[in-house]
């Protein structure tokens, strides 16, 4: 017992929540607080448009006073951020998720799988794309994955990079590579999606994915060589 919990102990009446509690409580209270936010944010951006939504209306869509929205936020600009995070890392999330049901072996086929899904869900829902826009990396390597998705097992670059090891791949930089290829996806789709530019975003698909491939074996490192082992030879 450390020395907080003996201090507890002794000062907490039979119905008084102890001192780990209470402050279990306020973080899952800011963590709360913060995705009322957030989530009002996004539903705002899509109704309206970013620059026609008000600091008051996010508030009182967010179930909380203006002042409390400066707890969490420096600003609108620092909001949109994190309302795209979450909802890239979500996304990103449900993509896994899915890919967990198909037993799909081949490391190759596993990103061409979660970057498919990704567009899909992109692709019909056009107002979130507007909004994400070009910024589907920060739903993996922004600080706020960190700090709002860390007891989730939601580090999808690991996933990954285990994944690669389990098909015997081994890999430069599985971050960087990660990096790469969802820049590649989200830059060269937006217009494809929302103006089919230069191809319908169907008739895309297949040069992305292709290059998806020739960027993910470009990143490989030779498999490591097993110790040579000396044979002794037989005896005439």
């Amino acid at each position: 017992m450390t020395l907080f919990q003996r201090a507890d102990k002794r000062n907490k009446t039979d119905n008084e929540p102890s001192f780990a509690e209470k402050v279990e409580k306020r973080l899952a209270n800011k963590v709360h607080k913060n995705d009322q936010i957030t989530e009002a944010a996004y539903e705002l951006f899509l109704e309206q448009g970013f620059d026609a939504v008000s600091i008051q209306e996010i508030a009182e869509r967010a179930g909380v006073a203006k002042g409390t929205f400066y707890l969490y936020f420096h600003d609108k600009d620092e909001l949109k951020e994190a309302v795209i995070t979450q909802k890239s890392n979500e996304l990103f999330r449900n993509a896994l998720s899915a890919l967990h049901q198909t037993g799909i072996a081949d490391f190759e086929e596993q990103i061409i799988f979660v970057i498919d899904y990704v567009l899909d869900i992109l692709e019909h829902n056009q107002d979130a794309l507007r909004l994400i826009a070009k910024n589907l990396s920060l739903g993996v390597f922004s600080r706020q994955v960190n700090e709002f998705f860390s007891d989730q097992k939601t580090d999808i670059v690991e996933s990954l990079a285990a994944s690669a090891e389990r098909s015997h791949i081994r890999l430069k930089n599985p971050e960087v590579l990660l990096y790469m290829i969802i820049e590649l996806a989200s830059s060269t789709c937006f217009s494809c999606i929302l103006e089919a530019k230069p191809l319908e975003i169907a008739v895309f698909k297949p040069y992305l994915f292709d290059a998806i491939r020739q960027l993910i074996r470009s990143q490989q490192l030779p498999p490591e060589k097993s110790p040579h082992r000396f044979k002794r030879q037989p005896r005439a």
